[in-house]
């Protein structure tokens, strides 16, 4: 993370405080040292704040390495405690990027309810980043679109399936699959051929969009 005070070169703002503070004698001098000790408290707590952060990343990267290979339901299990750990000691972007992962291992260890619970606090938790926020929604998304309910599944998918934003491909692929289980095959198939047809969406993902509407009968699409 980047000091902003690094940007300003020391000696040039001294030397100017300097020629201000002889302009406006005792008043000044005594309003500069107070504003001289808040800004070293300032830049203490900068210095503090970036070696949470050094540390954070450390301690995120060790776990998310175990994660690589998740192993066995009690492994992934181990593996999401320690990211909840990690969670516990890091700034808010460590933690919740240590949450999005820990609610994956524990749905994939079983455990959808703990999951669930992690995913739901990310969402609506207004101080994280907006990103974030959409990534948890879409890793609720993969683990319940067939159980959750229908109309939470489409309201909280709509707004990623907006135009213009980067998630609506995989938006739009989760509310196909919305659409298959309550019934809906021919919105399905529309909505898989709009990913496919969709030049803006990565190749990888309109390849699949195009074998799943052509799996419910659509024509191929040509490239």
């Amino acid at each position: 993370m980047v000091d902003i005070f690094d940007e300003v070169d020391e000696d040039l703002r001294a030397e100017r405080m300097g020629r201000f503070a002889r302009r406006y004698a005792i008043a000044f001098i005594v309003f500069g040292a107070l504003l001289i000790v808040g800004v070293a408290g300032w830049q203490v707590w900068l210095w503090h704040r970036n070696q949470e952060d050094a540390k954070a990343a450390t301690a995120f990267i060790a776990v998310l390495d175990k994660a690589a290979e998740r192993g066995s339901a009690a492994n992934r299990l181990a593996i999401a405690h320690e990211f909840g750990a990690v969670a516990e000691s890091s700034p808010a972007g460590y933690a919740a990027l240590s949450r999005l992962n820990q609610a994956s291992l524990l749905a994939d260890a079983g455990q959808l309810g703990q999951a669930e619970t992690i995913w739901n606090g990310l969402m609506n938790d207004g101080s994280i980043n907006p990103v974030l926020r959409q990534v948890a929604t879409l890793g609720w998304a993969a683990h319940e679109i067939d159980t959750a309910e229908p109309s939470l599944i489409q309201a909280r998918l709509e707004v990623l399936a907006a135009e213009g934003n980067p998630w609506r491909p995989i938006a739009l692929q989760y509310l196909a699959l919305l659409d298959l289980r309550i019934g809906h095959r021919d919105d399905a198939e529309r909505t898989l051929q709009e990913v496919a047809n969709d030049i803006s969406t990565p190749d990888d993902m309109r390849r699949m969009a195009n074998g799943l509407a052509q799996a419910l009968g659509a024509p191929a699409t040509t490239e």
